[in-house]
């Protein structure tokens, strides 16, 4: 059997935060059989073969982020401390966040539905234009699919994790008997500023966005425009948390963005999965991506169409009391509009940077 085959895009680093202290074993849901599994081993989840190809390049350059990422959450689990805005340490956490991030199984998905969707909106503008209905017909019958979107996704974050750099990040302490969950997506974006849109805003640079990520059962990283929204903490720079009711709100995020599984501690309480699971089998997104689609010039010989893909709206109405909202509640975004950008200089220059990466 070929050596290192199976590769992780949740570390097994990271689900180890979930395990028992000293063992290899993670509790995991497994969300289309509605099955819950208390002790199964960290090794065989949240991977695939070959996933990141079988140069191991990528492979090797994701252990070496995922060392930098275990000793900042070690610090952050034993010293409630985050590295310091504009040190090494607090670099390597904004990579590490903006690669684990779009490294995914759920990631690649969305990105080839996108693409999908995209790919066929102006195969079908085409064909009827063309009076063939041949091709409209199939085009309900067949996938298409982009042949290396990890690589591309990695590729393209690599740069563009940058634009998370100016988000505040704080850690949020569990102090209630719901633990925190994360599953096979676990870095989750949100943006309570622009909730109820009807197109994707949590881009990187977007104002209002927010990131967490749970460590474990009784800690999470919070990341926020601290432009948009100011943070209730305790003089140690934490947010403690003992109501489940918001508990439960955070790990609705996490419920929303899964893609296959839940990763849990293996105490926790199959009873309270199975109440969530109910509640979430139809709010579930069975298409992550909408389709934008614009005439932008007709006449009786032409027709010029733009099109463009998202992630679809969450679903979560994320109101947690120590978070405020400093900015008014925007006004609803045009079919082409997307949230204003924190800094507009940045994604100029990671735009450029981008332009250069893929020359």
């Amino acid at each position: 059997m070929p050596e290192h085959k199976s590769h992780h895009y949740v570390p097994q680093m990271y689900m180890r935060l979930f395990a028992r202290v000293g063992d290899n074993r993670i509790g995991i849901y497994v969300i289309d059989r509605a099955k819950f599994i208390p002790n199964a081993p960290i090794r065989g989840q949240a991977c695939r073969n070959y996933f990141y190809g079988k140069d191991r390049r990528a492979e090797q350059a994701l252990g070496y982020m995922e060392g930098h990422a275990s000793r900042i959450f070690a610090e952050a689990i034993n010293h409630a401390r985050l590295p310091t805005p504009g040190s090494q340490g607090h670099e390597w956490l904004v990579f590490y966040l903006g690669m684990q991030h779009a490294r995914t199984v759920g990631a690649a998905e969305q990105h080839n539905e996108g693409s999908e969707k995209v790919a066929k909106a102006m195969l079908r503008h085409r064909a009827k234009l063309e009076g063939n209905g041949e091709i409209i017909a199939a085009l309900d019958r067949v996938r298409i699919r982009p042949s290396n979107a990890v690589s591309e996704l990695l590729r393209y974050t690599t740069v563009g994790s940058r634009l998370l750099a100016d988000l505040s990040f704080i850690l949020i302490r569990n102090e209630s008997h719901t633990p925190f969950i994360a599953s096979d997506t676990p870095v989750v974006l949100h943006n309570k500023l622009y909730e109820g849109q009807h197109i994707s805003v949590t881009g990187y640079a977007n104002v209002g966005l927010q990131l967490f990520l749970p460590l474990g059962p009784q800690l999470a990283i919070f990341g926020f425009d601290s432009k948009a929204y100011s943070v209730e903490t305790d003089v140690g720079g934490l947010v403690e948390v003992d109501n489940a009711s918001q508990v439960l709100l955070m790990n609705d995020l996490q419920w929303e963005a899964a893609h296959e599984v839940l990763l849990v501690s293996p105490d926790m309480s199959e009873q309270a999965l199975q109440a969530s699971a109910l509640d979430w089998s139809s709010r579930r997104r069975r298409e992550r991506t909408i389709l934008r689609q614009e005439i932008v010039y007709q006449s009786d010989s032409e027709a010029r169409m733009r099109y463009g893909s998202g992630e679809a709206p969450s679903r979560v109405s994320l109101d947690l009391p120590f978070v405020t909202c400093k900015l008014p509640k925007p006004a609803p975004l045009a079919p082409w509009e997307i949230p204003p950008f924190r800094d507009a200089e940045r994604v100029t220059r990671v735009d450029r940077d981008l332009g250069s990466f893929d020359e």
